[in-house]
């Protein structure tokens, strides 16, 4: 009886992962097909299997690409992170009547398409002197996901006892100092997966790569997949070997923080 009811609890995880691993390994087997295999027969599992897509791939600056992804992702996260941190402290700490208000226009902020603050930006960012940079499309990425992360962090801080920064200003500590030395290790877990979902959605970022970049050895991987397509059709065994190697770091950071999110996203405030 014990090992049927522990089968029926696990029966909808396994059912959760099976969903989200038939796509997953639909584009691992279509990047070893070839692209004729994959048109004709897209769902077969018994085929000639083939590295040709990946040896493309590598080949077509590859390498440049996967480090502008990296550049335009962690100067994205760090911009949002260094602003949007001490934001939802404050946030978190104010308390008057307007509060309500400046939360619902963080919401509306953050359900405003992407695609209609290009051209805002794009004058924002000729006029700074960084169109056409990496740094500038982090700038811009983490402009528009600044709201996102704010929302997200604010309850973290939320979670810490005000009167952890009473003790701490009773024993000297200034406003600045109790937030980074006090509040925001005790928030540290929530800060760090927030983190990571900025770089994930800064790494998947197209649009602003396309709209802010004119220089093939500053495009990202995404720009580099789009790539695939051309006027002569559309090279799909490329495109998913291209998603493979484009998904491990993204793999990565979710197995570093695994621990973190299956001991709760609070824990750092229980201690």
């Amino acid at each position: 009886m014990k090992y049927h009811s522990a089968a029926l609890r696990r029966s909808p995880l396994a059912i959760v992962f099976l969903l989200y691993a038939a796509p997953l390994l639909l584009v691992l087997l279509g990047a070893l097909k070839t692209n004729d295999d994959i048109t004709n027969h897209p769902t077969a599992v018994i085929f000639r299997y083939s590295l040709d897509a990946f040896r493309t791939v590598i080949n077509a600056d590859l390498a440049t690409a996967t480090l502008n992804s990296l550049r335009i992702a962690g100067g994205a996260t760090l911009v949002c992170m260094a602003l949007g941190t001490p934001l939802a402290y404050v946030l978190a700490r104010l308390r008057f009547r307007w509060i309500g208000l400046m939360l619902a226009v963080l919401i509306l902020l953050q359900m405003t398409p992407a695609a209609t603050s290009v051209i805002p930006l794009f004058a924002i960012l000729g006029a700074l002197g960084i169109l056409g940079t990496t740094f500038g499309v982090s700038v811009a990425i983490a402009a528009h996901t600044l709201p996102f992360a704010v929302l997200l962090m604010r309850p973290f801080f939320l979670s810490v006892p005000q009167e952890v920064d009473e003790a701490a200003q009773l024993d000297g500590a200034g406003e600045w100092r109790t937030f980074l030395s006090v509040c925001l290790p005790l928030a540290r877990n929530g800060v760090s997966v927030v983190s990571v979902l900025v770089f994930i959605g800064a790494w998947g970022d197209l649009l602003y790569s396309v709209s802010f970049l004119n220089k093939n050895n500053l495009y990202p991987l995404t720009v580099l997949l789009t790539q695939q397509q051309t006027i002569y059709g559309n090279l799909y065994n490329n495109m998913m070997a291209l998603a493979v190697i484009g998904s491990i770091p993204t793999i990565v950071l979710f197995v570093l923080i695994a621990r973190r999110l299956s001991n709760g996203l609070a824990l750092g405030v229980g201690k």
